[in-house]
């Protein structure tokens, strides 16, 4: 999550979204770089691994899983462009629960009575935020139409994660998941940096390389994190980004969320969480009891 929340300022300042006299590149350019050069920094894994970490059963798996997360990330960086830090991941924040239902329908995972309640205290902090409601009134939308770009990469991206745990479910290993995304993301990337090429400059190379390397040890974090354990366990600890990312957004840009609204929304999203949490620890309590 710390590794994502430098990626979210490194694309909010150029991208242009913080300063539009910034020598800014476009948002698919950004995505573009930071997979080509994060493919760079994941090439000793890659050799040390040998054969072994690109060798899979479900190719097709793979597929879906690296075209969901262009357009997931896609989308999650233009509303980065267009949107203060905080309030774009807030809004993302649907992703977790459509990810524990997700979990829920296509991998048998079990969800009880805490985690409903704990979903259905998320939806009502995610509608506090978004405020869909508003323009039925005739009103104008706290945040408008970019509210509609972290929305829709929150659901693109849930297809994501569940094939994620799908294919560490059929025994693919971290790097064979971190190497697939960040490669094969480079050429199915480039088809949309076409659309609005521009090329980088010498001024850029050094932050789109940190970027790459932040999304190598992010990518290579969470698919590891996804071998280890259930998507309805990993899903409270996606929190932590909102809290990184606004320390970004605060340090780095001076952004500071003041909505009531959006407080209010993260305190009850906070609320879920705790429920979540709660249940874990217990459970995880019982096992070890049980196995003692």
């Amino acid at each position: 999550m710390a590794c994502f929340a430098g990626i979210n300022g490194i694309v909010r300042y150029w991208s242009g979204g913080v300063d539009s006299t910034v020598d800014a590149l476009p948002v698919n350019v950004l995505m573009f770089f930071q997979n080509i050069f994060g493919a760079l920094f994941l090439l000793p894994l890659i050799l040390k691994a040998g054969s072994q970490s690109i060798r899979t059963n479900h190719p097709w798996l793979h597929l879906l899983r690296i075209l969901a997360a262009v357009a997931g990330v896609y989308l999650f960086y233009l509303s980065l462009k267009v949107m203060p830090i905080a309030e774009s991941i807030a809004l993302q924040f649907t992703a977790p629960i459509f990810t524990v239902l997700g979990a829920a329908i296509f991998l048998k995972e079990k969800i009880g009575m805490q985690q409903a309640i704990a979903i259905l205290f998320s939806l009502c902090g995610a509608f506090i935020i978004s405020r869909p409601d508003i323009p039925l009134r005739g009103g104008a939308h706290p945040i408008g139409l970019a509210a509609l770009l972290p929305l829709s990469s929150a659901l693109v991206l849930v297809v994501s994660k569940l094939l994620t745990r799908r294919l560490a479910n059929e025994g693919a290993t971290s790097t064979t998941l971190a190497t697939y995304l960040l490669v094969f993301m480079a050429p199915a990337s480039l088809l949309l940096a076409l659309i609005e090429w521009k090329t980088p400059t010498i001024q850029h190379l050094p932050w789109l390389m940190l970027l790459g390397a932040l999304a190598a040890g992010a990518h290579w974090s969470f698919a590891r994190a996804y071998q280890l354990a259930e998507v309805t366990f990993l899903t409270p600890f996606g929190f932590s980004k909102f809290l990184l990312s606004m320390l970004v957004g605060y340090f780095a840009f001076a952004e500071f969320p003041t909505s009531i609204s959006l407080w209010i929304g993260m305190l009850i999203i906070f609320g879920s969480i705790f429920l979540l949490g709660y249940k874990i620890s217990l459970y995880s309590w019982a096992n070890r009891l049980r196995s003692n």
